[in-house]
């Protein structure tokens, strides 16, 4: 198969284009794509450092993409939904990264789905989250893609797209089973005897397309974490209407612990391992993984429920 068949430039590009749509969607501004430029990632991935990384399944191609933002754009990204205002001075508490984490997600989630279009593969089960699990990303080398997002004159977000070789292996692979399909097509064509050009090569069909963005991507949007009346702000001032209905993992963590591998596979029915948190102490509640309350646990209706007793636990 000839290697330049895959052209991952033309696919960033698309991909690209579908980010620009969602972030204008987002902050409402008028949104333009940069020119994507290349730059290879030789090294791991990390999930620690000054970048929120997430990670887009696509089912069709058992393959991984890794979408990358700076910390810093989402922060001022996150200001203009909130509020419309500046982010200087502005920081991320829970909630507000709660809200970041889903806009990466979905953004990855839309630029996934644009390559899967490209590839002629289904979109069917595609889904991004934000990464923290530096293990769960694909191994390096990376070949990567970054381009800036223009959001009026706002804010100039910069986004980096990696494609891992074992991702790019895959992506070869669903081009020559189009390759083969459009084979096929073109020789069932000549055998009723329909007229086949002699310039109808596969590799033409099953090259990557230039499209727009999806016009029907969704906004992202977020269920308030309490359920108390909002009050109405000023019209510029607040977005928030954008964020209200996303569903969001809420966990209730009653402690944890860490055990050897040995006596992980030697627990059975009846086992019993102490966590690392007394009884009388409050139990931890996760929005996205992220901690945003601790409180008490008691019975509502013949089921667990938590009664909430410190917001905010990291702010302290």
């Amino acid at each position: 198969m000839n290697s330049e068949m895959l052209d991952l430039q033309v696919l960033a590009e698309g991909m690209f284009r579908t980010a620009a749509g969602v972030l204008g969607r987002l902050v409402e501004l008028p949104a333009a794509a940069g020119s994507p430029e290349r730059r290879d990632h030789a090294g791991s991935i990390r999930t620690d450092g000054e970048e929120l990384v997430a990670l887009a399944e696509i089912p069709a191609l058992g393959a991984q993409i890794v979408v990358r933002f700076l910390s810093a754009d989402m922060q001022r990204i996150v200001a203009l939904m909130l509020g419309g205002g500046e982010a200087e001075g502005f920081e991320m508490g829970p909630m507000q990264l709660s809200i970041a984490s889903e806009t990466v997600s979905q953004i990855a989630a839309a630029m996934a789905e644009q390559l899967a279009r490209d590839l002629d593969v289904s979109t069917d089960g595609i889904h991004a989250s934000l990464c923290t699990d530096i293990a769960a990303i694909p191994p390096p080398p990376f070949e990567s893609y970054e381009a800036t997002i223009e959001l009026g004159d706002q804010v100039q977000p910069r986004i980096a797209v990696d494609f891992a070789a074992i991702t790019r292996s895959k992506m070869e692979s669903a081009l020559r089973a189009a390759m083969g399909s459009a084979a096929e097509t073109a020789e069932s064509a000549g055998a009723a005897g329909e007229p086949v050009s002699p310039t109808a090569e596969a590799p033409a069909a099953a090259a990557p397309r230039r499209t727009e963005p999806p016009t029907d991507v969704q906004a992202a949007a977020f269920t308030p974490l309490q359920p108390t009346s909002v009050r109405t702000a000023p019209p510029g001032q607040a977005n928030l209407d954008l964020v209200h209905d996303v569903p969001l993992q809420v966990s209730a963590v009653l402690g944890k612990t860490v055990m050897p591998l040995r006596e992980v596979v030697a627990l059975q029915s009846g086992s019993v391992f102490e966590l690392d948190k007394e009884s009388t102490e409050p139990v931890d509640l996760y929005v996205n993984n992220i901690l945003i309350a601790r409180g008490e646990v008691v019975i509502v209706d013949d089921k667990y429920a938590v009664k909430i007793s410190e917001l905010n636990p990291q702010a302290g």
